[in-house]
C-alpha cells in the first residue's frame, strides 16, 4: 500500500501556479452521439453499494452507544478504537488528524445519518431507515441549541465546543445534512421545525450585508477567523441542505429558500469564480490566496461549485447560470481527466501538468459532474467507464470494505491512512453510488428505482438533485414506522 510522505488534508488544497495555456473544452454532444457501451449499469452502481460500501457501517461497531452517536473514529477493520493501543493508521496519522483525538464531531454523525438514508433510498430496507431515524434523533436531542437555534461542531471530554458565534457555518451547514436526508425521506415535519431553526441561524446570524455572502464565523478573535471569506461557507449550504429540500418544501418556505439559493450563487460567481480559468478560488481575505496551491482551490471544490449552479440554475430556470455553469463544468472535466490511466487528477501543477494523486472525495465529484453533464451532453460520458473502473478496482477496500481515503505514487496504490475520521465518512463514497445509480440507469434508458417513506403515499417525491417522470409508483405500510408507507417509485426522463 502506498503511504505518501505527506497526506493531503481536506483543509489543504492543491496547486501553485496556472497553467501555460487553458486546455480546450469537450465539444457538445451531437445528436447522434450516444454513451458508452461499457458504461456502469445501475445494477453495478447497486452492487458496489451493497457489497463494497454497506458492510462498514451496517455493523454495531458503527452504530454509535446510544445507537445515532455514530462515532467520528474507527479502525480501518471497522472495529471500535482501543484509544490505549490506537490501530497503526491513527498512531501514525498525520497531526491535523492526531490533534481532534478525543473529539466527537456532529458533521460526522451527520453524514453517517446522510449514509443510512442513501442506504434506505437505495435498497429500501427499514432497517436502514431506522438508523437514519437514530442519527436524526441524537443530533437533534444533543446536538441542537433551542435557545440560540445553533448546533454544536464537536464536544471534547463531553463539552459542547466552540462557543456559539466561533462555530464555522460550514460545520453548521453539515449538522443539516443527515437531517435533510431525512426529511427528504420522511417529510416529518418535526425534523423540518429543526432544519427551519438551524437554517435561520445561520442566515441571520452569519449573513455579512457588506459582503453579500455567509461569513466563515461572526466573533472576533485574535486569529482573525471572523474576516475569513470561504467559499465553503456559502457551497456547502447548498449541498449539503437547501437544493434537496427547496423543491419539496411547502410555498412560503419554497420561496424563501429558492432566493437564499439564488444569493449564495451570485456571491460565488460574483467573488470566487474565475471565468478565464474555469475555477473558484477557496478564500479570498487574503489577496495571496488567489493562486493555485490556495485553501480549496482545486479541481472537487470547482467541480462541486459548477454542479451546484448548474443545477440551481435548471431548477430557478436562469439559463444563463446554467450556461456558465456548463462551459466552466466541461473544461473542469477536461483539464482533470487523465486519459493514460483513465482516472481524474486533484490539482494543477505549476508548469500546467495535472497532479495524478487521487482524493476520494475529489474523485467522487468529478463523477457526479461528468454523469450530470451526460444527461444532455452524451459526450460527457466518454470518460465514465474508465474512470468507475478504476474507483472500483483501485478505492475499495476490498477485504474492510469502504473506500481509501486516496491512491498515490506511480501505480496508484492505495493511502494507508484512516478511511474514516474528522472528515472522511460514509458521505461522499454513498452520493457518489446514488448519483451513480440515477445517471447511469438514464443513460441506458431504464427507470431509476428509489424508496422514500413519508406518511402521506400521494407526497411530492424527487429523484435527488434531479428532476424525473414517474413510471411507476406503489405504497404500502412501512413495518417499524407506524402511520408511514413505503413508497417504491419508478423515474425516468432524468434531467
Amino acid at each position: 500500500m502506498f503511504k505518501p510522505f505527506v497526506i493531503l488534508t481536506l483543509l489543504g488544497c492543491f496547486g501553485s501556479a496556472l497553467p501555460a495555456q487553458m486546455p480546450p473544452q469537450m465539444p457538445p454532444a451531437s445528436p447522434a452521439a450516444t454513451v458508452p457501451a461499457d458504461l456502469p449499469t445501475g445494477e453495478r452502481w447497486l452492487r458496489h453499494f451493497r457489497e463494497d460500501l454497506l458492510p462498514f457501517w451496517n455493523v454495531p461497531a458503527a452504530w454509535g452507544s446510544p445507537r445515532g452517536n455514530f462515532p467520528t473514529f474507527r479502525g480501518n477493520d471497522g472495529k471500535i478504537v482501543d484509544w490505549t493501543k490506537p490501530p497503526e493508521e491513527l498512531a501514525t496519522a498525520p497531526g491535523w488528524i492526531k490533534e481532534a483525538f478525543g473529539r466527537e464531531y456532529v458533521r460526522m454523525k451527520s453524514r453517517q445519518t446522510y449514509f443510512y438514508g442513501v442506504a434506505f433510498h437505495l435498497t429500501g430496507d427499514p432497517r436502514m431507515l431506522e438508523l437514519a431515524q437514530d442519527g436524526a434523533a441524537f443530533i437533534r436531542k444533543n446536538a441542537l441549541d433551542p435557545a440560540t437555534g445553533s448546533a454544536v461542531s464537536y464536544w471534547e471530554k463531553g463539552a459542547p465546543q466552540p462557543e456559539v458565534l466561533a462555530r464555522t457555518s460550514q460545520d453548521l451547514a453539515y449538522a443539516e445534512l443527515g437531517l435533510a436526508m431525512y426529511y427528504y425521506l420522511t417529510r416529518d415535519e418535526a425534523v423540518l421545525v429543526d432544519i427551519r431553526k438551524l437554517k435561520q441561524h445561520i442566515f441571520t446570524q452569519y449573513w455579512n450585508p457588506q459582503w453579500q455572502a455567509l461569513r466563515w464565523v461572526v466573533k472576533e478573535g485574535p486569529e482573525g477567523e471572523h474576516l475569513r471569506q470561504e467559499l465553503v461557507a456559502q457551497l456547502d449550504q447548498v449541498n449539503a441542505y437547501l437544493l434537496l429540500l427547496t423543491p419539496i418544501l411547502p410555498a412560503a418556505d419554497r420561496k424563501e429558500w429558492t432566493a437564499d439559493l439564488q444569493r449564495l450563487a451570485q456571491a460565488m460567481v460574483r467573488d470566487y469564480h474565475d471565468a478565464e480559468r474555469h475555477l473558484f478560488w477557496g478564500t479570498l481575505q487574503n489577496p495571496a490566496q488567489k493562486k493555485l496551491g490556495s485553501r480549496h482551490t482545486d479541481f472537487g471544490h470547482s467541480a462541486k461549485a459548477y454542479w451546484m449552479l448548474e443545477r440551481i440554475g435548471r431548477l430557478t430556470q436562469d439559463q444563463a447560470l446554467v450556461d456558465l455553469a456548463t462551459t466552466g463544468a466541461r473544461a473542469v472535466l477536461q483539464q482533470a481527466y487523465l486519459p493514460e490511466s483513465g482516472t481524474w487528477g486533484s490539482k494543477l501543477r505549476s508548469d500546467g501538468s495535472v497532479e495524478t494523486g487521487k482524493e476520494w472525495w475529489i474523485y467522487a465529484e468529478l463523477d457526479q459532474l461528468a454523469e450530470t453533464l451526460a444527461l444532455r451532453e452524451a459526450t460527457q460520458a466518454l470518460p465514465l467507464p474508465r474512470t468507475a473502473d478504476f474507483w472500483f478496482r483501485r478505492m475499495v477496500d476490498p477485504v474492510n470494505h469502504e473506500v481509501w481515503g486516496g491512491a498515490g505514487g506511480p501505480d496508484f496504490e492505495p493511502w494507508e491512512g484512516p478511511k474514516i475520521h474528522l472528515w472522511k465518512s460514509g458521505y461522499h463514497s454513498a452520493e457518489h453510488a446514488l448519483v451513480g445509480y440515477l445517471t447511469a440507469q438514464a443513460l441506458h434508458g431504464q427507470p431509476a428505482t428509489l424508496y422514500f417513506a413519508p406518511k402521506d403515499a400521494k407526497a411530492e417525491l424527487r429523484p435527488y438533485f434531479f428532476e424525473g417522470t414517474v413510471a411507476r409508483r406503489t405504497s404500502r405500510p412501512l413495518p417499524g414506522f407506524p402511520g408511514r408507507r413505503k413508497v417504491e417509485v419508478a423515474f425516468t426522463g432524468l434531467k
